[in-house]
């Protein structure tokens, strides 16, 4: 499957229209123009700088279509998105065409789980649902039920034909879920959008996963509040962060409780159980599919265990917050704080 060639068409169309609005504001003063918009499950908040109303207006336009379409794809929650369709070609021997945005944000995935030794894992989607229901309704699942998902999971079930661009889910009940990914993905995207339009001094904000362009004019970066964890007691620091992606990740909302346990909507994929400890990540990385992917990773790993896989990545700054009953764990990676400029490499 190949992109709706009419979103090719609109998009086209639009950037044609935006360079030629461009080109009669040669050399104005750049605006701050923001926007927000219920997509994905999240609110969108997206803020650049361009110089006049009718670019800002054709370019935010585009973001959000753009965004929206993503949207159709990725979704676990849309019966006909693309990836649902894949889905349910799990265990039949089947090799799917996909499209080319299935095949890059499964691509980064694979690349994430094996980086992580499958910390992070979107093949999780029977454990998520599961969960999911169970958090809906007020229920502890069952010990059949965790182990019937479980049985579906794990990235080394899929695989991908990199030429062809074509994927088979070897086993049977395997469901994609991109909600650890997605939005960091759709982030970047937008990003991409507005370099099309020539704005290059961006923020946009997925719910929390974060993509961050070039500082705002006559300014070192976009100021960004990062990790406050009242149950930690830590305060928040404010970074100064420019052409990164940052995201967040705890169960400070999102939780079921049982027996006076909290388990987090985060499941560990080694288990099939929610996590146990409280955990907020806090990660900057290169983009914000990277960002969005590692947060999962780091929380799922914990203190202990995530300062060990920081050492295979050092490029990128780590702030996890673990509480485990009174027992509070805390530890920045080295470089967190020297992450002012955002210049991640």
């Amino acid at each position: 499957m190949k992109e709706s060639k009419r979103f090719h068409k609109v998009f086209n169309f639009s950037a044609i229209l935006s360079i030629a609005i461009l080109a009669a504001h040669v050399g104005a003063a750049q605006k701050r123009y923001d926007y927000a918009r219920p997509l994905m499950g999240s609110v969108f908040n997206l803020s650049f700088y361009a110089p006049s109303d009718s670019l800002a207006q054709v370019a935010s336009d585009s973001v959000f279509a753009r965004i929206n379409y993503l949207n159709g794809i990725l979704s676990d929650y849309l019966d006909g998105s693309e990836v649902n369709r894949l889905s349910a070609s799990a265990g039949q021997g089947q090799w799917v065409y996909v499209s080319d945005v299935l095949y890059n944000v499964l691509a980064q995935s694979q690349y994430f789980s094996a980086k992580t030794s499958g910390a992070f894992d979107c093949t999780m989607g029977p454990v998520v649902q599961l969960w999911r229901r169970a958090t809906r309704r007020g229920y502890f699942p069952e010990k059949q039920q965790i182990k019937w998902a479980r049985k579906a999971v794990g990235y080394r079930l899929v695989k991908i034909d990199h030429q062809q661009k074509r994927v088979q889910l070897k086993q049977k009940n395997m469901r994609l879920d991109f909600g650890a990914i997605g939005k960091g993905y759709a982030a970047d995207q937008a990003l991409e959008v507005l370099r099309h339009y020539h704005i290059l001094s961006a923020f946009l904000d997925a719910g929390g996963d974060l993509a961050i362009g070039n500082a705002p004019p006559q300014q070192t970066g976009w100021r960004v509040e990062v990790s406050n964890d009242k149950q930690a007691n830590t305060a928040p620091q404010t970074l100064i962060l420019k052409n990164c992606g940052v995201a967040t990740s705890g169960h400070t909302y999102r939780y079921l409780e049982h027996h006076g346990q909290r388990y987090s909507h985060i499941a560990d994929p080694r288990t099939g159980v929610g996590l146990r400890t409280h955990v907020r990540t806090t990660v900057i990385a290169s983009n914000g599919t990277a960002a969005d992917a590692l947060a999962t990773a780091f929380s799922v790993l914990g203190v202990k265990k995530g300062q060990k896989m920081w050492q295979k990545m050092p490029q990128i700054g780590v702030w996890l917050i673990e509480t485990n009953g009174q027992k509070n764990q805390h530890w920045k990676s080295p470089n967190f704080d020297l992450l002012f400029s955002g210049n991640i490499q």
